[in-house]
């Protein structure tokens, strides 16, 4: 038995952020969290081979969780041969799991690509994968944004059926609910337990409404590729952003990394959200790559400008280039958004979404010891995952 004791900084609770606190932490779950002077704490101290960490009044919080991530330091998902090396580089910046996100390709290679990252999972040294996340190919072609248009279609009742079946496996599957037999396919993956979420649609309520009712129940990345009020006539008809900023039951992700969205309309969706809000990075094989490099998503080439990904000659888009760890600094330091709800954006509700609640997420008793310790500035400075260390521990 590994006993860890972690105290000596603030600590990210489910109840707010505590001092004089200990986490103790048995092999790769975590005890219990009580007051630094408890017996427990002590008893827990004397135990054979007990190792004890002062934080040197830094940080300590819950690992982070990205629920919409195609890739990161030069390698993305599609490429499921070298997803460790996406996987290893944001253990390191302080996100333990993740879901792994597919552009829009031929269903069977995105399918054969899932059973593969799902394999992933459980690596040493690597992000935790909670399974995959299928951004097309059933999306509209006039919301397309960084996705081959000549990969979309409808969901057909062979496909509908197969991804139903690998459900586990696929956990996520963006959808545009105006296509022909969205309807039918999100019954029938919601039903699996396949989170199905509206995303890169022109949908109105007409659309959307009877797949809210069938199980839909997220919205991908709120402005990006998400078509706006139309005019009827004389009359204003609201589309998926106002749907979804209006819904009192979907949960919905923002991509926080100061390009994608300004911080009116990051305003904007926390006042209309509130805490079904979570931050996603949307990242890309950019993450960590310098400015001018280009890379591929899917068939889509792409560069690191500004800060970004943007597709190739064209005036769009094509994922962030921004780890989920700079996003909560982005959203507490710059915006001035108080830390808790980030911290929840980015790992309480995230493991909820993912069905994870009971193991993920907090730093609770009964939940897996993935931690991570802050320096003032909001960099990730040691990451546990598991119970164990990576990178450089706290002392």
């Amino acid at each position: 038995m590994t006993t860890h004791l972690i105290s000596g900084g603030p600590i990210a609770l489910p109840t707010g952020i505590v001092d004089d606190h200990t986490v103790i932490i048995t092999d790769d779950t975590i005890e219990a969290v009580v007051p630094a002077h408890d017996p427990r704490a002590v008893d827990a101290a004397d135990r054979a081979g007990a190792t004890t960490h002062d934080l040197g009044g830094q940080l300590l919080t819950p690992g982070l969780i990205d629920l919409h991530i195609h890739g990161g330091f030069g390698a993305g998902f599609e490429d499921a041969e070298r997803a460790g090396t996406a996987l290893e580089g944001l253990l390191g910046q302080g996100v333990t799991s993740v879901m792994t996100s597919l552009a829009s390709a031929p269903i069977d290679t995105m399918l054969a690509t899932s059973h593969a990252l799902v394999e992933q999972s459980g690596r040493p040294g690597q992000s935790r994968v909670l399974g995959v996340h299928l951004e097309g190919p059933y999306i509209a072609v006039d919301q397309c944004g960084a996705h081959d248009p000549q990969f979309l279609r409808s969901p057909d009742q062979r496909s509908i059926d197969r991804i139903a079946e690998l459900a586990g496996t696929v956990t996520m599957v963006t959808l545009a609910p105006e296509l022909d037999n969205a309807l039918a396919a999100t019954k029938a993956w919601a039903d699996a337990g396949i989170i199905v979420a509206a995303g890169h649609s022109s949908a109105h309520a007409e659309d959307l409404d009877p797949c809210v009712d069938a199980g839909l129940s997220h919205a991908t990345h709120l402005w990006s590729g998400m078509g706006t009020t139309i005019r009827r006539g004389p009359y204003r008809v609201p589309g998926l952003l106002e749907e979804s900023l209006a819904s009192s039951t979907l949960t919905c992700e923002v991509i926080a990394d100061g390009r994608h969205l300004p911080p009116q309309l990051l305003e904007v969706a926390r006042r209309c959200v509130g805490d079904r809000l979570i931050a996603v990075s949307d990242g890309t094989i950019g993450i960590g790559l310098p400015e001018g490099t280009r890379y591929q998503l899917s068939t889509i080439e792409a560069v690191v400008d500004d800060g970004v990904g943007k597709v190739v000659g064209q005036d769009a888009f094509a994922g962030s280039t921004t780890a989920l760890s700079s996003m909560l600094a982005h959203l507490h330091r710059d915006l001035g958004w108080p830390l808790e709800d980030v911290l929840a954006m980015m790992t309480s509700r995230p493991a909820a979404i993912a069905g994870r609640a009971d193991s993920l997420g907090s730093v609770a008793a009964g939940h897996l010891a993935d931690l991570v310790v802050w320096d003032s500035a909001l960099a990730p400075v040691a990451t546990m995952q598991a119970g164990r260390w990576v990178g450089a521990a706290a002392h």
